[in-house]
């Protein structure tokens, strides 16, 4: 009986270790989204409101949208396509960005870049600029690169977007239970008019 306890125990642990890692979302470095350092940028500064990355390395992930939605960036995984961009000069570290059809009102948008082996890192933009620069976000940190690199190439990037209109504000309506009482009131003070004059 201690035996296959024992046996039964060696080989869950076993199976808890082997099991395959994932990757998890982390929070990029402040310098990624502040003004001045941004890596997604426009003239007036960062053109991004938060940055997420997935941390372990992935050579084969690329920025589709399958990939996207399955990272679950910012909390959602109802993406859509905006722009695509694999045709980018290999191991681009640098580019220009821009938005189809925009409308802030009614969308968010987030851009997501890929290169080497790095993984997924997606900048929600801040709905303050269409269009931009880009400087290579495949750097070390957040990610772990080979050797004395400090930066990867970009091998491809999308732009998504995904429907949240603003939502109105909301407006108080009256309970029914305060209508008729209401009501009642307005009923009682003519019967007691109707007393006085008749």
């Amino acid at each position: 009986m201690k035996t296959i306890l024992l046996t039964a125990a060696a080989v869950g642990a076993l199976a808890a270790l082997s099991a395959p890692a994932n990757a998890a979302l982390m929070a990029c470095p402040a310098a990624h989204t502040a003004d001045g350092t941004s890596k997604v940028f426009y003239a007036g500064g960062s053109a991004a409101s938060a940055c997420q990355y997935l941390d372990n390395a992935d050579p084969g992930n690329v920025a589709n949208l399958g990939n996207i939605n399955a990272a679950d960036f910012f909390g959602y995984s109802d993406w859509t396509i905006n722009v695509d961009k694999f045709d980018l000069e290999p191991s681009a570290s640098s580019g220009t960005w821009a938005l189809a059809g925009v409308d802030f009102e009614a969308y968010d948008y987030m851009i997501v870049f890929k290169g080497g082996n790095t993984n997924l890192i997606a900048f929600l933009l801040n709905e303050e600029a269409s269009s931009g620069d880009w400087n290579t976000p495949l750097t070390d940190p957040p990610f772990d690169l080979p050797g004395a690199s400090t930066a990867a190439g970009v091998s491809h990037f999308t732009i998504v977007k995904r429907y949240n209109p603003e939502t109105p504000p909301p407006v108080d309506v009256p309970e029914p239970a305060a209508l008729a009482l209401f009501g009642l009131g307005l009923m009682g003070l003519g019967m007691a008019r109707r007393r006085r004059h008749g």
